[in-house]
C-alpha cells in the first residue's frame, strides 16, 4: 500500500467528520446546500468539476500498480473514487434531475445520515492514523 491511500483516506476522514459535525450542530446546512446547488448553474458545474478532480485523483492514487489493489482500504478508497468520478458526469449533464432527486430523499431531517457520515468519517480516520503508527 502506498503513501497516498493513507492520505486519501485520513483527509477523507477528516473531510467527513468535519462536514458531519457542521450538520449535526446546525442542522439543515445540507438542505440548504443542496438548495443553493440546485438554484445556480454555476455552482452545478464546479461541483461537477471539482468532485470529477477528486473522484479521479482517488482513483488513480489508490489502485495498485497493476491495476485493483491488493489492500481493502486501497481497495474501498479506488471504488469510492471510481463512483465520485461517475457521479461528477451524473451531475453535470443531468444536475436537474439529479438534484432533485437528492433533495426529496435528504429531506429536512438529516441527523441520520450525518451521523453515518460521523461513523464512516472516524473509520477512515482511524484505518488511516493505525497504518501511520
Amino acid at each position: 500500500m502506498t503513501h497516498a491511500t493513507i492520505w486519501s483516506a485520513l483527509i477523507l476522514g477528516l473531510f467527513l467528520l468535519a462536514a458531519a459535525i457542521d450538520e449535526l450542530r446546525r442542522p439543515g446546512q445540507w438542505h440548504r446546500m443542496i438548495e443553493e446547488i440546485d438554484a445556480s448553474p454555476a455552482l452545478q458545474m464546479i461541483v461537477g468539476l471539482f468532485e470529477l478532480i477528486f473522484g479521479t485523483l482517488l482513483y488513480l492514487g489508490s489502485r495498485g500498480p497493476t491495476g485493483w489493489p491488493g489492500d481493502w482500504l486501497a481497495a474501498v478508497l479506488t471504488l469510492i473514487g471510481g463512483l465520485a468520478a461517475l457521479e461528477a458526469l451524473v451531475i453535470t449533464a443531468f444536475s436537474d434531475i439529479y438534484v432533485r432527486f437528492w433533495m426529496r430523499k435528504l429531506g429536512t431531517n438529516t441527523r441520520v445520515v450525518a451521523g453515518l457520515t460521523l461513523l464512516i468519517g472516524a473509520g477512515f480516520t482511524a484505518a488511516a492514523l493505525f497504518r501511520l503508527a
